[in-house]
């Protein structure tokens, strides 16, 4: 089935627009590795799940990205924003009590 393409309406940079029935999450997150998305659907269910609130989160990832941002410059590394969102996790989860005292990570055990 060929599509008349003359019959499509388009934006002003001349992509196709869509029937306002059609969803497109172009915001959605964008991962380059697995642990990435893992970390980030742990730090929305935890919240979700009502163990702390987002704005938790939010406030400790600002805090992480300040740090690092203020660092001297031989000592940040180069920018890596989930890192920085693990770090906002662990502290989020050490702060709410959500590990218990001496866990230790299943891969770091005997």
């Amino acid at each position: 089935m060929a599509i008349d393409i003359s019959t499509l309406d388009y934006d002003e940079t001349g992509h196709v627009k869509f029937h306002s029935s059609c969803s497109t999450d172009l915001e959605q997150p964008v991962f380059d590795a697995e642990w990435q998305r893992r970390a980030f659907g742990l730090a929305v269910a935890l919240s979700e799940f009502g163990h702390y609130a987002w704005e938790d989160f939010q406030r400790e990832l600002i805090a992480a990205i300040g740090s690092w941002q203020s660092a001297p410059d031989d000592e940040k590394g180069r920018w890596e924003y989930y890192r920085h969102w693990v770090t906002a996790l662990d502290t989020v989860v050490r702060r709410h009590g959500l590990l218990e005292e001496g866990y230790v990570n299943p891969e770091d055990r005997d």
